[in-house]
C-alpha cells in the first residue's frame, strides 16, 4: 500500500505535466509583428536617380530553408528525446517592389516511447508546415521577416500499472520571427528554435 502511495506520489507530477504540456504551447505567438521597410534608391553625382539593379538587392532570387527545432511536450520532462525536426523550403518572389516569402515542409514523423517500473510513456507527433512572409532590404543588408505555421498532430499514452490514460492535442500554432540574411541566424523561444539556411 505504501508503495502504491509512493508510485502515485511519482506520477502525479507527470499527469500534470502531461496535462500542462500536452497542448504544445511552445509554438505560441511571439507577438512580434512583421515589418517591411522602404528600398532606398540612390542618386548618381549628376544628381539623376539611378534605378537599383535586382543583383543589388539582397532578397532578388533569395531561397533557402528554415529548419525547426521543437519541444515535443512533455518528452523531455520524462528522459525522451526532446526535438524534432522539420525543413521547410522558401523562396522569395518579387511582386513589384515587394519581395514575398512562401513556402511549405513536412514535419518529421516523431515518435518515442519511455518504459519504467511504473508503466510506460508514450509520444507521437507529425504535422505539416507552411512560411510566408517578407523579405526587405536597406542599404544592401536584408532582412527576412516570416510568420511559420504548423499544423499538427500529438498523441501522449501513459499506461500505469496497466491502466492507459490517452492525452491527444491538434491544432495550428504559430509564430512570427526576423532573421538578418546570414546563414545560420537563429530565433528561438520557449520550447522552439527555427534557424536560417541559405541556399
Amino acid at each position: 500500500m505504501i508503495l502504491r502511495k509512493k508510485r502515485h506520489l511519482i506520477l502525479i507530477p507527470i499527469f500534470t505535466m502531461v496535462i500542462t504540456l500536452v497542448s504544445c504551447s511552445q509554438l505560441s505567438s511571439l507577438g512580434a509583428g512583421t515589418s517591411s521597410e522602404a528600398t532606398p534608391t540612390p542618386t548618381d553625382i549628376a544628381g539623376g536617380i539611378v534605378e537599383t539593379s535586382e543583383s543589388d538587392n539582397p532578397c532578388a532570387n533569395l531561397s533557402g530553408t528554415l529548419e525547426l527545432q521543437l519541444l515535443i511536450a512533455p518528452s523531455e520532462a520524462v528522459g525522451l528525446t526532446p526535438y524534432t525536426f522539420a525543413t521547410i523550403p522558401f523562396q522569395v518572389i518579387q511582386e513589384g517592389n515587394v519581395y514575398l516569402v512562401e513556402g511549405s515542409g513536412a514535419v518529421d514523423y516523431y515518435e518515442d516511447i519511455l518504459t519504467a517500473d511504473w508503466g510506460s510513456f508514450a509520444v507521437t507527433f507529425d504535422g505539416v508546415t507552411s512560411v510566408t512572409g517578407e523579405c526587405a532590404a536597406v542599404d544592401g543588408s536584408g532582412t527576412l521577416n516570416v510568420l511559420v505555421e504548423m499544423t499538427g498532430q500529438q498523441t501522449v499514452v501513459v499506461t500505469v500499472e496497466g491502466v492507459e490514460y490517452t492525452y491527444p492535442w491538434e491544432g495550428s500554432p504559430n509564430v512570427e520571427a526576423s532573421f538578418p540574411l546570414a546563414e545560420g541566424a537563429e530565433v528561438s523561444g520557449e520550447g522552439w528554435a527555427l534557424i536560417l539556411h541559405l541556399n
